[in-house]
């Protein structure tokens, strides 16, 4: 079995963490744009873990409930879904 950790190429020594950007995260972030059609998933909107594959998985996640609140609150509020193509 290969111990990916132990390869020179995979995980180096002069490997550094990435920097900590101030805009990761960001609140402007975290909400829609385009009257909610849009919603951002990326590493750099994550609050925890950004730059990193963690974060942009939580980013995805986040995004992707966000998407199915709003989607739940349009179907309650009388407008057929499925009939938008929804």
């Amino acid at each position: 079995m290969q111990n990916w950790s132990a390869e020179p190429w995979t995980a180096p020594l002069t490997v550094h963490h990435l920097a900590d950007y101030s805009l990761f995260g960001h609140p402007l972030y975290q909400r829609p744009a385009l009257d909610g059609r849009l919603h951002w998933a990326s590493t750099e909107t994550a609050t925890d873990h950004a730059g990193h594959i963690e974060g942009a998985l939580a980013a995805g996640e986040r995004a992707a409930r966000a998407v199915l609140a709003a989607t739940a609150r349009t179907s309650d509020a009388g407008i057929d879904v499925a009939a938008t193509g929804g």
